[in-house]
């Protein structure tokens, strides 16, 4: 009964395995499918490839913002610059100026205002200039 019920687990997990690897989901064929394309990618009609936009196809911008700290300072909230419609912040990030003294402090998405926040402390005794920016997509 042992060897019976081991033997029927692996035909299962076999049966399973061979079905799963046998199913072609969308825009994901085989070798036949993907000359010229990086593995499991298919360039067809709307890839970027083509230079045609396809269904789901999208476009990203990159917005940039400078703000300045003052000596010794620190903010808190300062924004980026909004994304213009009809486009959408998807992501951003928070550029301190290459300066090891100016620590981002914190830095999260305003989907209110359609683009990216970050927080700055200065720790130097000059002013600093640092840089917010927004990844815009439609």
């Amino acid at each position: 009964m042992k060897k019976l019920s081991i033997s029927v687990c692996v035909a299962l997990a076999v049966t399973i395995s061979t079905a799963a690897l046998a199913q072609d989901a969308a825009g994901q064929g085989g070798p036949a499918d993907v000359t010229g394309a990086a593995p499991g990618q298919v360039l067809g009609a709307g890839s970027a490839a083509s230079g045609v936009g396809g269904p789901g196809a999208f476009s990203t911008t990159l917005t940039a913002r400078s703000h300045n700290i003052a000596a010794n300072g620190s903010e808190g909230n300062l924004e980026g610059t909004a994304c213009t419609a009809p486009a959408k912040m998807i992501s951003g990030a928070c550029h301190p100026g290459y300066n090891p003294n100016v620590v981002i402090i914190n830095q999260f998405p305003n989907i209110g205002a359609n683009t990216w926040r970050c927080g700055f402390k200065n720790n130097t005794a000059a002013a600093v200039s640092v840089w917010i920016y927004t990844v815009c997509a439609q």
